[in-house]
């Protein structure tokens, strides 16, 4: 059982807590989304980890245990770090986050 820590937003790589979930997630077949490997900083605060496909959440469950500072949602497709902002996402994830302008008709 890979047991994940709190993150530490004051580490230089808040999402090193989040790297062994994503390192299961590609070792089962995911992968990154082209052009966006690995955790990418946001100048903002927080950093995001695109994967191209949906989250393996029963694969997650087996294999890992997370802190509750940590949401491991499978309905959004998505695991975030409440403490550090740091995300790994699924495309049902980012699919959620798209806002459409108002059609005007």
């Amino acid at each position: 059982m890979i047991e994940i820590a709190p993150g530490d937003p004051e580490s230089a790589a808040p999402y090193g807590n989040l790297l062994p979930v994503v390192q299961l997630l590609l070792a089962h077949g995911n992968h990154f989304v082209p052009g966006r490997e690995g955790f990418i900083v946001d100048p903002r605060g927080g950093a995001a980890c695109e994967l191209e496909l949906p989250l393996d959440f029963d694969l997650l469950a087996a294999e890992v245990t997370f802190p509750q500072t940590v949401d491991a949602r499978p309905d959004r497709d998505g695991i975030l770090d409440h403490a550090t902002w740091c995300l790994i996402s699924g495309p049902g994830e980012r699919a959620s986050r798209i806002v459409m302008p108002k059609r005007v008709d």
